[in-house]
């Protein structure tokens, strides 16, 4: 049995495939956001390509830009292997310069969550900004917190959920330890991998920290980081399975939002 234990959330495409292999609901529905993209677009926060491939894949255009060198290598490796190309950037979403603008930018699955104080949150919408068009849109997916959730989710570990590996199974249990006064999460997920027989063969634990934003809050970070025009709707209860569907109403606690801001 191997063991090894990692300090960076995002250092190991593998393991990032592997624990979000289920995660499918929200493909259609960005797939039909970059086809109404009406210009160019750019998903920052790329990652190894979960989104970006099948938008590719679908015959539309649209530019990477992700921090992680070995994500980006393997978004790459995927490209290559399906005769699919585009341009990809190495870079931070808090300070980034290109020879571009964007009619549409992205940040989805809750990436925009990773920037852990409210200077990096205005860096890196101010950052958005600059690169859209006149008219351009920044559209972002992130989870709104739940006081419920927050509370049954912190300080124990939890089992998240089991998948099917190989000929065998995955396990993945995630430990929240909250800073309720920062609004910071800092999870710590343990990954076991079985055999067939159920033997556990290999763990992985990871670390990784989000800073989650309350409505009103992003509202303010918006106007201050110069956008004059935004709106917020639900896209699912949760990201979810294959089985998720959106939900139309008001933002409610725990929703995955999408956040939309117009360049004026």
């Amino acid at each position: 049995m191997s063991v090894s234990v990692s300090s960076s959330y995002y250092l190991d495409p593998e393991l990032y495939d592997i624990v979000y292999s289920d995660i499918v609901a929200d493909v259609e529905p960005y797939v039909a956001l970059l086809r109404g993209a009406n210009g160019r677009a750019l998903e920052v926060c790329c990652g190894n390509g979960r989104l970006l491939v099948p938008v590719l894949a679908a015959g539309l255009a649209c530019h990477g830009l992700d921090l992680e060198p070995r994500m980006l290598a393997d978004l790459r490796r995927k490209l290559a292997a399906r005769s699919l190309t585009t341009t990809l950037y190495q870079a931070d979403m808090r300070d980034f310069s290109l020879p571009d603008r964007y009619a549409l930018i992205t940040v989805p699955f809750n990436s925009f969550l990773h920037n852990l104080t409210q200077a990096d949150q205005l860096k890196a919408l101010r950052c958005c900004r600059q690169h859209l068009e006149v008219g351009g849109r920044l559209v972002m997916s992130i989870f709104h917190p739940s006081l419920e959730k927050l509370m049954q989710w912190s300080g124990q570990e939890q089992f998240l959920k089991e998948l099917p590996h190989g000929d065998g199974r995955v396990r993945i249990f995630d430990r929240a330890d909250d800073d309720r006064v920062e609004q910071i999460r800092r999870m710590t997920r343990r990954i076991e991998f079985s055999d067939a027989a159920g033997t556990v063969t290999r763990r992985e634990q990871l670390a990784f920290d989000l800073r989650y934003i309350w409505k009103p809050e992003m509202e303010l970070l918006l106007h201050v980081a110069g956008f004059s025009r935004w709106e917020a709707r639900p896209l699912f209860a949760g990201f979810g399975d294959a089985t998720s569907r959106p939900r139309e109403g008001p933002v409610r606690e725990g929703d995955i939002v999408q956040w939309t801001a117009w360049k004026d």
